[in-house]
């Protein structure tokens, strides 16, 4: 079984100056090597290629965005943004501590000085890896390399003796843990235990019957009588 980098982080850099956008390409580039993730980079040169390519449905997890911009400031580009559902991590690029409190009246995620960037963005990044692992995405490691994994993408979590195969509807992950710790940090975001070798996302489920669940995808799993009882109340809850 081969393994691809789960989640390529989707990083959104606007900035009306090409020099800087490209300094910042550069230091995030450098910080994936070194710290083991994969990130793309899309650049814009003004706020407004920015919301066109949000209306055109282009994700970004991660936005670094200049305040000061000779077109439409970064200030009203965030509101707009936030203003059409955009929930991204939002990193203001200034040279100035001025814009600080306004920026969290769109809530800025972090204010990077453009002077120390060099400096402050590995510690900035890794605040947001941890803060998208939190929200939505699940963290792993596997061979030396560390992975963010959309949560909705996983169908389900298998034990095999001591490693942990999480499987998605494209490819299957292999790391090393216990199924009881990924139920005690799961079961509250929609993973429910059905057997002692197998964790499953509720709504991949799409039917279950004589001990038996029926994902989405066609595969099916075992339900163990020590687990039956829960199982159906979860799942009858969840079908109403």
């Amino acid at each position: 079984m081969e393994y691809s980098q789960a989640a390529v982080i989707q990083v959104a850099v606007c900035d009306d100056e090409e020099i800087f956008r490209a300094y910042i390409r550069k230091l995030l580039a450098e910080d994936g090597i070194r710290r083991g993730y994969d990130l793309q980079v899309s650049e814009y040169g003004d706020g407004r290629e920015l919301l066109e390519a949000h209306e055109a449905g282009r994700r970004m997890d991660i936005l670094f965005l200049d305040i000061r911009m000779r077109e439409q400031d970064g200030l009203e580009t965030a509101r707009l943004l936030r203003e059409r559902g955009c929930g991204c991590l939002l990193i203001f690029l200034t040279s100035m501590s001025e814009y600080m409190q306004k920026g969290y009246e769109v809530r800025a995620f972090r204010f990077l000085l453009k002077e120390q960037a060099a400096e402050e963005l590995p510690r900035v990044m890794q605040d947001c890896r941890r803060e998208l692992s939190a929200e939505g995405y699940f963290s792993f490691t596997s061979e030396h390399r560390s992975y963010l994994l959309p949560k909705t993408d996983i169908l389900y979590f298998e034990s095999c003796k001591r490693l942990i195969l999480l499987h998605t509807a494209r490819e299957v992950f292999r790391f090393y843990g216990k199924l009881d710790d990924l139920e005690a940090e799961l079961s509250a975001e929609g993973f429910l235990r059905c057997h002692r070798s197998f964790l499953v996302r509720e709504d991949r489920v799409r039917r279950w019957q004589d001990r038996e669940l029926t994902l989405t995808n066609d595969e099916r799993l075992p339900v163990s009588r020590s687990y039956e009882r829960e199982v159906n109340r979860r799942l009858m809850l969840r079908m109403g």
